[in-house]
């Protein structure tokens, strides 16, 4: 059963790459926001910060490769420290192709933040995470010593603009 909603959750978040990575086509049904009660992250008991400190230079829809990114780009310096954006469980940790190594932590509510692009992950599935605990590297880009952080906040399985969570921090 664990193996089953395991691989399900995998394929929920694997079904549309982030928008840096070319070649990777999005579906075309994807659910709507108005299919889920509008959640108001200032009456929450939730606090999203940034996982890594740095520029968004790609934002939540931006349209890159003709890929709608789903999340947001944060310019980084290789090797800097990536922190949970909030406290739950990681739901997985590994490589996904065209992501790179990834890891995604399940929060209370229905919310999971995801981060692509990593040099390493530090935490293993299963394991309990705090808000700010680190949890990895960002990844060199191939092209030069600066690396991309893509950070996604999803609630269920629908992406969210992460700049409507991590905005007051």
């Amino acid at each position: 059963m664990y193996i089953i909603l395991f691989s399900s959750l995998i394929f929920i978040f694997v079904s549309c790459a982030p928008a840096t990575i070319p070649n990777q086509p999005c579906p075309a049904s994807e659910v709507s926001k108005s299919n889920y009660q509008e959640y108001d992250i200032t009456t929450s008991s939730l606090h999203f910060i940034w996982p890594v400190r740095g520029k968004v230079v790609n934002g939540y829809g931006a349209n890159i490769n003709h890929i709608s990114n789903k999340g947001i780009n944060i310019k980084a310096s290789q090797q800097d420290t990536v922190v949970a954006s909030e406290s739950g469980q990681v739901a997985f940790a590994n490589h996904i192709k065209g992501w790179g190594k990834t890891l995604i932590i399940q929060h209370p509510k229905s919310f999971y933040t995801i981060y692509a692009n990593l040099d390493d992950i530090k935490v293993k599935e299963g394991f309990s995470v705090k808000r700010g605990d680190s949890v990895g590297h960002v990844a060199q880009l191939a092209s030069n010593k600066e690396g991309v952080l893509h950070f996604e906040i999803r609630r269920k399985h629908l992406a969210d603009n992460p700049l409507r969570y991590l905005k007051a921090n």
